[in-house]
């Protein structure tokens, strides 16, 4: 939850309980926003990102999406369709325009630090949760190592399996030893 003022942020993909929560409001008023628009609308129904917004501003409550799960979002579209979709903007677009400048060298140092795994043998989500930690760890040095590595196992957590989450931490962890440290 946001403090007072603040503007909720969500990740890409959320539920209509969470969605109630994150908004401070009750089940029953996301349920119906969506009933209206016709989407379905159970408690763990997954609501994408442009229909949450959607249905906060129905409310009367702006949002914002985690620029990390945009990213992730447009990297997918990019890697299973060959196309981006629309436009992620602001620091997702950097995000993913950062990562797909930089690819090949991503991808080279992810091999080097990931034991028996190329990357291409790496599930599309998680390879790209990774590549997007590595392009922050080298080109946000701002942005605190913890934080990148947290947000990382966070969107694994989301988007991936369990397993996942363990295996993004160990490799960025590594990574980030010979980026942020050397």
């Amino acid at each position: 939850m946001s403090r007072p003022g603040e503007i909720p942020i969500i990740p890409a993909r959320i539920t209509a309980k969470e969605l109630a929560s994150c908004l401070e409001r009750d089940l029953v008023e996301i349920q119906a926003v969506l009933e209206v628009r016709e989407e379905p609308a159970a408690p763990d129904d997954v609501l994408g990102a442009d229909l949450a917004i959607a249905v906060a501003r129905a409310l009367g409550v702006e949002i914002t999406v985690e620029s990390r799960d945009l990213a992730l979002e447009r990297l997918y579209e990019y890697e299973t369709r060959g196309e981006m979709g629309s436009d992620a903007g602001g620091r997702a677009g950097a995000i993913v325009d950062g990562v797909v400048t930089s690819l090949d060298e991503l991808d080279q140092m992810i091999e080097s630090v990931s034991e028996h795994w190329s990357v291409a043998r790496m599930p599309v989500i998680d390879r790209n949760i990774i590549r997007i930690g590595l392009f922050e760890l080298r080109s946000d040095p701002m942005t605190p190592t913890a934080v990148v590595v947290s947000e990382a196992v966070r969107l694994a957590q989301t988007y991936s399996t369990e397993k996942s989450a363990a295996f993004v931490n160990g490799v960025l962890a590594t990574l980030a030893k010979s980026i942020r440290e050397s």
